[in-house]
């Protein structure tokens, strides 16, 4: 059976070559794609007229396409190959976004473009991780932090697109659509090679039959954690500064680029420290810098603080994602698609849950109060990381 093609790198220093940025900027879309989508969670609910719990369904479908596609992942790379999955996983989710964006969409039509987005978008984030961790070898860790920093900067302009869309004529649709032309650019650009990112067979190549190891499983647990902390911050964070600092719809939209704008910092932090530092410190120390910052954010309602600790708390939560799926690859004995896709599942099942819990809450208290379901889930992720760690070399 083919390999995946291998970049070459014997250090924490990944090549940075035409595939590799490929694979950077179209990771980058996918995110402009989801922070941008947490942004119009508040204009699509004035829009249809629903109350916050039934506008955070449409993140539970989100996190149900996921789910799905990431349990199907695997299966789909071992019978078309990596590359083929990216290019058809690129088109569709495009597709899908034109669903969820048609002018007037009523619930069920939007509900259903924001599960088909995520069920092709899961397709595309599974194989770009596992081709980064595999292609980059010992500097696949780095290159995934570098790629989620990359992505951040692009989650800070999706936000910004969305609320300078709805402040024109154009709309808020305007900003999404300029998504989908980026993500149908970026397969004109990749032409016809497609072998480079991995043939068909190569999933059941790499991934021994059995189950992932136990130790994989407390990974699992702590993507569920910092996940489910991350996505209450961007579906939400919106109607926080709406409700403290009296925000409109439209600045509150693109205010939420501050949480993308700090991941973005934290992630190039977190590329550079990879190299010398082991990830398990990171991790620790992201977590209490983020647990910190958020106590700023949700303690004063003076929206140059609030904004400001919004910020800060996306420079701590920053390295999560990609750091915590390097670890569980770590932790998996050598099942990348299986440990990546895993990987996906858990996140999907904490966007399913956790920013629907904190919509029913806000909705039987308040936003504020609600919100001390981020605090409570970085917690859980520091226990978990004290209790079972998993070192580099693991």
């Amino acid at each position: 059976m083919t390999q995946v093609a291998q970049s070459g790198a014997t250090t924490a220093r990944p090549v940075r070559n035409r595939v590799t940025w490929l694979e950077y900027i179209q990771l980058a879309f996918w995110a402009a794609f989801l922070y941008a989508f947490g942004a119009t969670n508040a204009l699509l609910r004035d829009e249809q007229g629903t109350t916050r719990s039934v506008a955070g369904f449409h993140g539970t479908a989100l996190a149900i396409g996921g789910l799905i596609g990431a349990l199907i992942t695997a299966r789909v790379i071992d019978i078309w190959g990596r590359g083929r999955t990216l290019r058809v996983s690129a088109v569709a989710a495009s597709a899908s976004i034109l669903i969820y964006t048609v002018p007037h969409g009523t619930l069920p039509v939007t509900l259903v473009g924001s599960f088909l987005a995520a069920l092709f978008g899961g397709f595309l984030l599974i194989s770009i991780n596992a081709f980064l961790l595999d292609y980059q070898g010992l500097a696949g860790p780095t290159a995934l932090t570098e790629a989620n920093a990359l992505a951040s900067f692009a989650g800070i302009l999706g936000p910004l697109a969305i609320g300078a869309a709805a402040a024109s004529v154009l709309g808020w649709r305007a900003g999404m659509w300029t998504i989908v032309v980026g993500l149908l650019a970026i397969e004109v650009w990749r032409g016809r090679d497609l072998d480079t990112y991995g043939t068909k067979g190569l999933a059941a190549h790499e991934d021994a039959p059995g189950k992932l190891p136990r130790r994989a499983y407390w990974s699992l647990g702590l993507i569920m954690c910092f996940l489910g902390a991350e996505f209450c911050l961007t579906f939400w964070g919106a109607d926080l500064l709406r409700e403290r600092c009296n925000f409109g719809a439209a600045a509150a939209a693109a205010s939420i680029g501050a949480i993308s704008g700090g991941m973005l910092v934290g992630r190039l932090a977190g590329a550079r420290l990879a190299q010398s530092i082991p990830t398990e410190t990171i991790l620790k120390g992201s977590v209490v810098f983020a647990l910190g910052a958020f106590a700023i954010a949700w303690a004063f309602t003076w929206w140059p603080i609030v904004v400001f600790g919004l910020f800060l708390t996306g420079v701590g939560i920053g390295v999560d994602w990609p750091l915590s799926v390097a670890r569980t690859v770590r932790a998996s004995g050598g099942m990348t698609d299986r440990a990546s896709a895993s990987s996906s599942v858990a996140g999907s099942i904490a966007i399913a849950t956790a920013p629907i819990l904190l919509g029913v809450l806000s909705d039987r208290l308040d936003v504020h109060l609600a919100f001390l379901l981020v605090p409570a889930l970085l917690v859980g992720a520091l226990t978990i990381l004290l209790i079972r760690p998993v070192p580099d070399l693991a």
